[in-house]
C-alpha cells in the first residue's frame, strides 16, 4: 500500500496518453474483433481473465514505446521493462493479462503485457474543482473546464495505481517518481490538482 498518511491531492497524479503521433497505436480490428467494450473494461479492470493472449494489431505510428495506447479505451499495454520496474518497487493496484501485439506491416512486437488496474474506483467529487472558462483557438468558442481532478478519499483502498470514476488512471509520487527516473516514455503525468476536464463531457457521465 501507499506510504502516504494523509492524502494530498498535489502528490497524486493522472496517468495518461500524451497523444504523440510517433508510438504505434493499438486496434483489435482484424485481430481479435470479439472483443466487446464491456469485455475491454473488464480486462482493464482485471477481472476478465484469458486462456490465450489478446492479439492487438496497430493502425498508426511507428515507434515501439514503454506504453501503447489503443483507440479502444481502456485497453492498454505496457513494455516487459515497465513490468519489472513495477514488480521489483513492489508497486500495487495493477496487474497484466496476455497480449500479442502487432506492428503495421504484421510483424510481431515482444515484450508486452496488457495492463489492468486492480486498485478501487474512486467517485469523483466535483465540488472541490473550479470552474475555469478557456478559449481553444483565435477566434474560436469559448468553454469551461473544471480546474482539478478530485474524488472521494473514503474511496480510496491505498493502492498505488488505482482509478477515478470513468477509467481515469491515478498513481501516487512514488510512481510519479518512479516512471519518471526510469524515463519511461509515451506517458504523461499530470498533478491531479492541474488536470482539467471539460465540463461538456458531464452530458456523457451518467454517474455524476
Amino acid at each position: 500500500m501507499s506510504t502516504l498518511s494523509i492524502l494530498e491531492f498535489s502528490k497524486l497524479y493522472r496517468l495518461d496518453d500524451p497523444l504523440a503521433s510517433r508510438p504505434f497505436r493499438l486496434s483489435d480490428e482484424g485481430y481479435s474483433e470479439w472483443l466487446t467494450k464491456r469485455q475491454a473494461i473488464e480486462l482493464f479492470r482485471g477481472r476478465l481473465k484469458l486462456d490465450t493472449p489478446l492479439k492487438l494489431g496497430s493502425y498508426r505510428g511507428g515507434q515501439a514505446t514503454d506504453f501503447l495506447w489503443s483507440g479502444l479505451i481502456p485497453l492498454v499495454c505496457i513494455s516487459e521493462r515497465v513490468v519489472e520496474l513495477l514488480q521489483i518497487n513492489r508497486i500495487t493496484g495493477w496487474s497484466t493479462y496476455p497480449v500479442e501485439v502487432y506492428g503495421r506491416k504484421g510483424e510481431l512486437l515482444p515484450g508486452y503485457y496488457g495492463f489492468s488496474v486492480t486498485g478501487s474506483e474512486c467517485r469523483r467529487d466535483r465540488s472541490r474543482s473550479h470552474i475555469l472558462t478557456r478559449q481553444a483557438v483565435p477566434n474560436g468558442e469559448p468553454f469551461q473546464v473544471y480546474k482539478g481532478l478530485y474524488f472521494d478519499e473514503a474511496d480510496w483502498d491505498g493502492n498505488d495505481i488505482f482509478l477515478i470514476q470513468n477509467h481515469e488512471i491515478a498513481v501516487t509520487k512514488k510512481v510519479r517518481n518512479l516512471l519518471m527516473k526510469s524515463k519511461v516514455n509515451n506517458v504523461k503525468l499530470i498533478p491531479l490538482v492541474e488536470v482539467e476536464v471539460d465540463v461538456y463531457l458531464d452530458k456523457f457521465d451518467h454517474d455524476k
